[in-house]
């Protein structure tokens, strides 16, 4: 069976060509378990790639992707996820891209991979940073969001600690706070459910500092019952059935369940966290002013570019299964 070049799929005519982009420039690896890559696409833009049989497990391409989507559909600040493809002869061509393991190093597959949108440029002053202190806090002008991602990481069962990037206003000397790394959201990369008491916190716990106020963690709630249904009943249809190993229906099970427990979830997590939840007195609860997730868009779950992605995706998968099989060879 021959190869069908890549980039046939941009041709006008193809109902996929707003789906997927070609990785073209290798620029480095990136830290962490997944060992992602830093790559530059033929839309010129950098995107940070989780290649299919890394080191952390089976489903983490899914939950970056499923964790992207969600987080963006909800309105929480997250960089734009897309499907990458690598081919044989960029990962050939570059074999610092392979998988370091204990016994060997391992070469990834060719074909779909998940990409994330880098947040600011690789190098120079719009280099965006992990590094969040203490006395960088009140110039992050979205921190009201650190509250609603760590309830929906509650929600979601994230296993590992939320992180999170800062990037510098140009035109004041504010950050913007988006957030990264979504592959132990939904129990882990082996969709192992188990509660970890804290762990969906960002590691600077004291960002969430007198964010904490019953009414706004209310509202959230309110607002992720009002859409995460509809967002699970149509993102499933754009996951690649490659991307994961276990059962993606016991998955939404699971999350729907979750989500009518969710203000049991959160007050349990944050009572036995104990991390961000003060009070100056009995009756005084420390607290921002009133503004909870009025704050942040929240779009319409099947935005343009959502519903985009998923009818091209549909497209796709009905009529081009042969090519999608040639692709993830």
């Amino acid at each position: 069976m021959s190869f069908v070049e890549f980039d046939s799929f941009y041709k006008k005519e193809h109902p996929c060509s707003t789906v997927f982009l070609s990785a073209n420039k290798y620029v480095r690896k990136m830290k962490g378990g997944s060992q992602a890559i830093l790559v530059q696409c033929d839309d010129d833009r950098f995107y940070i790639v989780k290649m299919g049989g890394n080191p952390q497990g089976p489903n983490v391409m899914a939950n970056e992707f499923l964790g992207s989507v969600i987080a963006g559909a909800v309105g929480l600040p997250v960089a734009e996820g897309m499907l990458i493809h690598l081919s044989d002869h960029f990962i050939d061509s570059e074999p610092d891209i392979w998988f370091e393991v204990p016994s060997e190093r391992k070469r990834p597959n060719a074909g779909l991979h998940f990409g994330s949108l880098l947040v600011g440029q690789p190098s120079g002053p719009q280099r965006s940073s992990e590094y969040i202190s203490p006395s960088r806090i009140d110039s992050i002008a979205n921190r009201d969001a650190f509250l609603g991602m760590y309830i929906l990481d509650v929600w979601a069962n994230q296993q590992d600690n939320r992180q999170a990037v800062l990037l510098r206003r140009s035109d004041d000397d504010a950050q913007e706070a988006f957030f990264i790394d979504h592959g132990h959201m939904f129990g882990g990369p082996d969709w192992n459910f188990r509660e970890r008491p804290g762990a969906a916190f960002h590691l600077e716990t004291s960002i969430y500092s007198e964010l904490w106020y019953d009414k706004v963690v209310s509202s959230w709630i309110s607002h992720f019952r009002t859409v995460l249904p509809e967002v699970l009943s149509w993102v499933t249809s754009i996951l690649p059935p490659r991307w994961y190993s276990g059962d993606l229906r016991c998955l939404m099970e699971v999350l729907i369940h979750r989500l009518s427990n969710l203000t049991e979830l959160v007050q349990n997590d944050a009572a036995r966290s104990r991390l961000f939840v003060h009070q100056n007195s009995e009756n005084d609860t420390l607290r921002l002013s009133d503004s909870g997730i009025h704050k942040f868009r929240t779009p319409d779950t099947r935005s343009a570019f959502y519903r985009n992605l998923a009818v091209s995706y549909a497209k796709f998968v009905r009529s081009d299964r042969v090519c999608f099989a040639k692709l993830g060879s």
